[in-house]
């Protein structure tokens, strides 16, 4: 039987569970994979809530109390910094400034943290689904993948804004949701998701970004090759596990 209108709270594998006006602006400096092929009817991206989704918010808004830090990044997150740098120039009409692995910007620090109560996201400022999906898209560039064409995962890592990505995956009507934490340090949160149709059009508009982002990430890390492989064969179970439960 298909799964319909519910939302799924599960233990698998070594996972824990729990639970349970902005100018519209058109977004600029995206690399469409097939432009021609890409139906994008009533995509409207906010390019404001998207760079609110690609903040990193890790254990807390603006960690590390740098003054007017925008965002850090991690080396292999070069594309994701270029790309943000491109969306601050053409739609804010601010130079970022890089300090090692910081963008630096009062006008954008100052923007960002106006979304913030503490170190939670302000839900009323949300109250558009353009604004909701515009800022998953910002969450999955940076945070997530597909796992096919109709599964998709968010992950984040010691950061309040899961709560935001359940919320709005469900208020945007996803029939489907899955929500895993991994218990250990730093706490890891999995979310994953069957996205709406115009949900995986907001999605397809920063595939070409997110490929080559992922290849940076990859690229530059750590783990040897070997590990790597045993990782991936890991995720890969895990997936197919996944994929089982959204098709029963």
């Amino acid at each position: 039987m298909k799964i319909k209108n519910l939302l799924f709270v599960i233990s698998l594998l070594t996972f824990s569970i729990v639970f349970s006006q902005v100018e519209k602006t058109p977004i600029k400096g995206v690399t469409f994979n097939k432009p021609n092929e890409i139906d994008t009817t009533q995509v409207r991206i906010n390019s404001t809530f998207l760079l609110l989704g690609t903040l990193n918010d890790y254990i807390s808004h603006n960690y590390g109390n740098i003054k007017n830090k925008f965002d850090s990044y991690n080396v292999g997150e070069k594309p994701l910094k270029n790309f943000v740098d491109s969306i601050a120039k053409k739609d804010f009409n601010v130079n970022l400034i890089e300090d090692k692995n910081n963008l630096i910007s009062e006008k954008l620090s100052n923007l960002m943290n106006s979304f913030y109560i503490g170190n939670n996201l302000n839900d009323s400022l949300f109250n558009s689904n353009e604004k909701k999906l515009s800022f998953l898209l910002g969450v999955y560039y940076r945070y997530g993948e597909k796992i096919n064409d109709n599964i998709y995962i968010i992950q984040l890592i010691n950061s309040s804004k899961h709560k935001n990505v359940f919320e709005y995956l469900k208020e945007l009507n996803c029939q489907n949701i899955l929500f895993k934490r991994l218990d250990n340090y730093p706490r890891i949160y999995k979310i994953y998701f069957q996205p709406t149709d115009i949900m995986k059009k907001y999605f397809n508009t920063i595939e070409t970004e997110k490929n080559k982002l992922l290849a940076s990430n990859d690229e530059y890390s750590r783990t040897n090759e070997k590990l790597k492989e045993e990782q991936k064969k890991q995720k890969d179970i895990e997936n197919l596990k996944i994929i089982e439960i959204f098709s029963n």
